[in-house]
């Protein structure tokens, strides 16, 4: 079980924009921002999986809806409910969604390519693994790979990076009425 897990409830139904690996500080945010907030400007809040970088991206996204996310390593310092550290789980209407930075790592070591496999931990037994108690989706990121799959159950979800990646993209997820739709979404077309 992680050392902390927080937990946040939204209102139902809900449309979440999904984010990772910004990298502020290393790309200027400042010509990435203009292509990201269009795709998200209708969500109720916009999950950040890590690797944010720097405030500036958080306060950006925080221009557009409330940002739940998490800090990686090379993250600055955690800050009020926008940024903390460990794994966060969110519940929208029952529907709980965990966020963590990387499958790829302890304990759940994830093969991300190609696909999604499991070799340690079995699909149905990550949100155990990672958040104490079975969720009904992941969202992650650290491969800056967009990636939506289902497994053992569970909806797992990568949207990608908008700045660091060959193909940049962000990702929304639907919930209503207990259905969870994913998309990825191309930053800049």
């Amino acid at each position: 079980m992680p050392a902390q897990v927080v937990t946040t409830s939204l209102g139902r139904p809900c449309l979440l924009g999904l984010i990772s690996d910004t990298h502020g500080g290393i790309v200027n945010w400042d010509d990435v921002h203009p292509k990201v907030a269009p795709l998200f400007e209708s969500v109720d809040a916009i999950l950040h999986c890590g690797d944010v970088g720097n405030y500036d991206v958080l306060d950006a996204l925080g221009g557009i809806a409330p940002v739940l996310a998490l800090r990686n390593t090379e993250d600055p310092p955690a800050r009020g409910p926008d940024l903390v550290d460990g794994n966060r789980v969110i519940d929208v209407g029952g529907t709980r969604i965990g966020l963590v930075f990387s499958l790829t790592g302890p304990p759940v070591e994830a093969v991300v390519d190609p696909g999604l496999s499991f070799p340690k931990v079995p699909a149905g037994r990550v949100g155990e693994s990672l958040f104490g108690h079975a969720v009904d989706v992941v969202v992650f990121g650290g491969t800056h790979e967009d990636l939506i799959a289902q497994a053992g159950g569970t909806l797992f979800v990568n949207p990608g990076s908008p700045s660091l990646a060959v193909r940049t993209t962000v990702g929304l997820l639907r919930i209503a009425d207990g259905i969870v739709e994913a998309r990825i979404l191309r930053v800049g077309d």
